[in-house]
Order: C-alpha cells, then sequence, then structure tokens
C-alpha cells in the first residue's frame, strides 16, 4: 500500500476535506473510491482532497490549503464549498520513508443531508456515505481498504457526541498534528504518533501508554490509552 523509500523526500503541500451530514442523532462523512489504474493508492477510500496547487488563491500556506480542499472537492465530488465553511481538523506530515510524502490539512464541513455527490469518474469511481464506526468495522473487515490517516479521523469522528455538542467543540479545539514514526515489526507497520511511549525511541517493547496505528497487510488497527497504560 505504501511506496517506501530509502532516501527522504520533501513534503508537498496537501489538503483534504471530511464532509459530515447529519443522520438521526449521528452522522455520516463522505468517502471516495480511488480509481484502481492510478499509481498513488489505487482502490483505497479516502476523503475528498489532493495537493496545492501554485494557483491556489490565499495569503499564506494554510488559507492555500484551505482553497485547494474547496477545489478538490468539488473536482472529485462535484460538491461546491465556500472556504470560510471549512474547519482545521488535523495537520498530517507523511512519515520520511515514505517515497510520496505530503504535509496535508484537514478540514471538515457540515453539509445538508440531501447535498448531491458526483465523482469525477476518472481519479475517482465511487462514493459512498458511512457511519464512522461502520465504515471503521467495514475496514477491519478488509472490505474497505485506507490509510492510516482516514482510520484515525474516523475514529476521532467516533468517539464525538454529535446529538449535543461535537461540532461546537471540534471548532474550539486545536487541530492535533500528526508526526508519524514508522516502526518495521516483522510482517506489521507501527506509525507511532506523539504521546505514545515508544514515539521517540522507536522501542516498541517499551510499557506505557499507546498511541499508534499498526498495520498487516493492508489493514490498520488504531491504538490510543487514554490515561495510563
Amino acid at each position: 500500500m505504501l511506496e517506501l523509500s530509502d532516501q527522504e523526500a520533501d513534503a508537498k503541500p496537501a489538503a483534504t476535506v471530511i464532509l459530515i451530514r447529519p443522520v438521526g442523532d449521528g452522522i455520516e462523512v463522505l468517502l471516495l473510491k480511488r480509481s484502481e489504474a492510478l499509481k498513488h493508492m489505487p482502490g483505497l477510500w479516502v476523503f475528498p482532497g489532493g495537493k496545492v496547487e501554485a494557483d491556489d488563491p490565499g495569503e499564506g500556506d494554510f488559507e492555500r490549503a484551505r482553497s485547494a480542499a474547496a477545489r478538490e472537492c468539488h473536482e472529485e465530488a462535484g460538491v461546491a464549498l465556500r472556504t470560510d465553511l471549512l474547519t482545521p481538523f488535523s495537520h498530517w506530515l507523511t512519515p520520511v520513508v515514505v517515497k510520496r510524502r505530503f504535509a496535508t490539512w484537514f478540514f471538515w464541513a457540515q453539509v445538508p443531508t440531501d447535498t448531491a455527490v458526483q465523482v469525477d469518474g476518472s481519479e475517482i469511481t465511487a462514493h459512498q456515505w458511512w457511519q464512522p464506526a461502520h465504515a471503521i468495522a467495514a475496514h477491519h473487515a478488509g472490505d474497505l481498504p485506507m490509510t492510516p490517516p482516514t482510520l484515525v479521523s474516523l475514529h476521532d469522528l467516533d468517539a464525538l457526541d454529535w446529538s449535543s455538542s461535537a461540532a461546537a467543540d471540534l471548532e474550539a479545539r486545536k487541530p492535533p498534528r500528526f508526526f508519524p514514526n514508522v516502526i518495521r515489526d516483522d510482517s506489521q507497520m507501527v506509525f507511532l504518533y506523539e504521546g505514545d511511549v515508544s514515539y521517540a525511541t522507536g522501542d516498541l517493547s517499551q510499557e506505557g501508554k499507546r498511541h499508534r496505528t499498526v498495520g498487516d497487510r493492508g489493514v490498520f488497527q488504531y491504538q490510543r490509552s487514554l490515561n495510563g497504560h
């Protein structure tokens, strides 16, 4: 799934948008399927997004990323968004061992339940709205291939109480930053995040707080200790 390299490449700016629509007391999020013919991440389910282009408007990298997120959402899913309604969700930096590296701002926006989606049919071949918990379960069953940032974002969304203050809490929080330290462990790939006991050392034998994603044959498990071990 990941193209690894022994040489460190520069990270290119990119942007992603998580579209959220209300369903009952919860939410659904939009996932898009990348074409199997693509060289980069073929067949994976992703949020709309892509690289920041030179002509994306904005003052500074953050605003240009927000413009790129809106543009990509329209190009890939046919959904038009106002950039001022895009709220930062998280920021990810691709590990240094990966060949194609990106510094990606994740944004989120709530859209009406009846929002129409029209995929481009080339880069994106299908779409589906998912409740976060159901998407996580489908991934664990091997039916919904995705990358760690997508899975971690779904866990983050699933942990919120959407019947009350979730949207306000998201708008008020400081977007978390993820700069994974990737460790190979036999057939597994372990993505360590800040706060994990092994983050600084890469020593997986250490006991303590966990904040990591463990992948085996394309299926990932997100592990996070909220308190203590």
